[in-house]
């Protein structure tokens, strides 16, 4: 076969070309750090990088959920450590309006205090994160205990999804810990009832107001029954932050590998691309000095 030169400058053309597309190819890859850039690059890797990047997604979604979910339980832990300050201080008052010593008088101001902590409490179940009552149980946009009315939240947990078929609970029973009102093992009476303020807190009240003495003892055990019932739930509520912390850190750790394997699929090794880029560049230029001696001058250049 005869080789003519419009079939060496054609293979000529095609070879830098190719050298070109590949020196393009590598030069992307530095630029954009992806080995993958389009489908055809690698379909299977592609495949897989995208599965991986759903996955991270999910993840980081599940990630979101805990952090607000652990906001949410730690301030409903710190209300309730307020809490039991607050009845520890009210059981203080009534040990001391008790007492046969303390005069008619001193009974009434400390009925005065036990009325503002009663007060106070009411303004703690009334608590928001946003916008969202944390005692309310599912009925987050509804205020649990206003002033004209007894108890309109309800006590349905507060699921949290956190993993793959993976649910915790990250509410308090509010109507439970303020009412004792939902079947829960605290048998005495609540600081509050269901349909009215009075409870626990205003027999107290009012006993030291009258000057009730026994009155004043007989609400001393109601106050330990419902100091154990906020120790109680505060305990269960701390087992379920310290399981939530846990899932934190093993969702912290699942995103990381997940990344790690990310990157392997679909990030170019730079060290390499750069050896390959040169080489290629090298070529590219050798292809240039041989081409030129190759395509040897035509009939056409000594008849001029």
């Amino acid at each position: 076969m005869r080789i003519t030169n419009n079939m060496l400058s054609r293979n000529l053309l095609r070879n830098l070309e190719t050298a070109q597309g590949r020196m393009d190819e590598l030069q992307n890859q530095m630029s954009t750090g992806h080995r993958i850039s389009k489908p055809s690059d690698d379909p299977v890797g592609i495949e897989n990088a995208l599965r991986m990047k759903t996955n991270i997604a999910m993840v980081e979604q599940w990630t979101n959920n805990v952090n607000e979910a652990l906001g949410y339980m730690n301030t409903t832990d710190s209300i309730m450590g307020e809490m039991t300050s607050m009845l520890q201080r009210v059981r203080e008052l009534a040990i001391q309006g008790a007492s046969d010593t303390t005069p008619p008088d001193a009974r009434a101001g400390i009925a005065q205090e036990v009325r503002q902590l009663a007060e106070q409490l009411r303004v703690v179940a009334n608590t928001k994160i946003g916008t969202k009552y944390i005692f309310s149980g599912t009925k987050t946009d509804q205020e649990p205990m206003p002033t004209s009315t007894g108890w309109l939240g309800n006590s349905d947990p507060v699921n949290f999804q956190v993993g793959n078929n993976v649910t915790v609970n990250i509410s308090v029973d509010g109507q439970d810990l303020f009412t004792n009102e939902t079947g829960g093992t605290v048998n005495g009476k609540g600081l509050f009832t269901n349909s009215s303020f009075s409870g626990v807190l205003d027999d107290l009240a009012i006993a030291l107001e009258t000057d009730d003495t026994a009155g004043i003892s007989a609400t001393l055990d109601d106050l330990d029954q419902n100091l154990d019932k906020v120790q109680q739930l505060r305990a269960g509520l701390g087992a379920r932050i310290n399981r939530m912390t846990a899932i934190s850190e093993q969702l912290d750790a699942t995103v990381y590998n997940l990344e790690q394997n990310l990157s392997d699929i679909q990030d170019a090794d730079m060290a390499k691309t750069i050896v390959d880029f040169k080489n290629q560049e090298n070529v590219f230029r050798a292809a240039l000095s041989v081409g030129a001696q190759i395509i040897q001058p035509s009939l056409v250049d000594f008849m001029k």
